[in-house]
């Protein structure tokens, strides 16, 4: 018990380095000096959720049964692998291979952070503070990419694989802060064996429909949002804004972000469930609004897309972990990121394609009107369920 409130401490460190990514708003910048189309790039993006999808199970499994520290010392030790591959690669396949090692890396993270946060509230008791445990923790992690996008910035204007570099010398500096971890205790019992476990997870789905219900909007919703990212730096470059700036724009960008995170809780305590409605009524109409403006002005839009982003984790990952048993967190939501996995690598080279052949207006018309019809269906079914809280 002496431990939790140091992991909850703790965490938000841990989340403040893990979150600089100084590589981020450059590497479409980078990959494109390299020569590759916005397709290629695509393509990147598909071979990064193939990935997770082979490994985010397994790995899952992993972390309920042999603890959340040993899978966070992977993510980390496998991340910073990856991004030194990338910056000193020479080959379409080196850039191939990098992005495989990233997903595996990634995958190691998925649930592991919300299992790791609402475990230790839950044994303190105080697992009703999760929301607003992880809106503050959200926002740290949106401050520290907004302050590595400043870098960021600055850093490429010297060489653009300079903040790759940086952000995998920065991945090793995780693995002693994660020893200090109390690995959190669990309050129901792990199944024995591998394919046990999974089977239990799966079986627990199929009968509780609600979380199917949240598995599927996050998924949707993500799919979505990080689609975006692909061609933001593209649309500013297409404005002939300066890298320098780019950087700049990213780290407003991500203040909105964390705005829109640290306000989630509040707007949740305030509308309920209606809030569960409107966040993808907005993010649908600020993209729809990206296609049909084709001055800089649509830049404006990017900042309701940030803002967005931010509020929706904290509530779906608040009213997902209330409705899911903690011995199979880990495994659930790494179901749930199969998923998402498999409409990412779907959607994503087919969205570079259409940049390619035609504009990125019509993409985000195509991005905005897809996520409209699959989120309208799902908002429908959840009016007939009870939220869980």
């Amino acid at each position: 018990m002496r431990g939790m409130p140091a992991n909850v401490r703790l965490f938000q460190v841990y989340i403040f380095v893990n979150r600089l990514e100084m590589w981020f708003p450059i590497v479409a910048l980078f990959l494109l000096d390299k020569g590759l189309s916005l397709a290629q790039y695509a393509a990147l993006d598909a071979v990064w959720y193939l990935s997770t999808l082979v490994f985010e199970v397994p790995t899952g499994v992993v972390t309920d049964r042999y603890g959340k520290k040993t899978s966070l010392l992977l993510g980390a030790l496998f991340q910073s692998l990856s991004l030194f591959i990338l910056a000193f690669g020479n080959s379409f396949l080196d850039i191939c291979v990098s992005y495989v090692l990233w997903g595996f890396a990634s995958s190691f993270e998925t649930g592991t952070h919300d299992a790791l946060i609402y475990d230790s509230l839950k044994q303190m008791g105080r697992e009703g503070d999760y929301r607003r445990v992880m809106g503050r923790v959200t926002t740290i992690a949106i401050l520290a990419s907004a302050l590595g996008s400043v870098l960021a910035g600055y850093l490429a204007g010297i060489s653009l694989a300079l903040p790759i570099v940086l952000t995998a010398a920065i991945s090793l500096l995780l693995c002693p802060v994660i020893l200090f971890f109390t690995e959190p205790q669990v309050s129901d019992l792990r199944e024995s064996g591998y394919r046990r476990h999974v089977k239990e997870s799966v079986r627990y789905l199929l009968h509780h429909r609600l979380v199917v219900l949240f598995i599927l909007y996050s998924a949707i919703l993500e799919t979505a949002i990080w689609g975006l990212y692909i061609f933001y730096q593209p649309l500013l470059r297409s404005f002939d804004v300066p890298v320098e700036r780019i950087g700049l724009l990213y780290l407003f960008f991500k203040l909105f972000r964390a705005a829109g995170a640290r306000l989630s809780d509040r707007l949740y305590r305030t509308v309920g469930r209606v809030s569960v409605y409107l966040i993808p009524l907005c993010f649908v109409l600020s993209v729809l609004g990206m296609g049909f403006l084709v001055t800089p002005w649509a830049i404006g839009f990017i900042f309701v897309n940030f803002f967005t982003s931010g509020l929706y984790y904290p509530i779906l990952s608040d009213l997902l972990n209330r409705n899911v048993p903690s011995g199979k967190r880990a495994t659930i939501i790494s179901i749930g990121s199969v998923l998402y996995g498999l409409l990412s690598s779907t959607a994503y080279p087919l969205l570079g394609a259409i940049a390619d052949a035609s504009s990125l207006q019509a993409t985000f018309k195509v991005l905005g009107c897809g996520t409209l019809v699959c989120m309208s269906l799902i908002v429908a079914f959840l009016k007939r369920e009870r939220l869980g809280v």
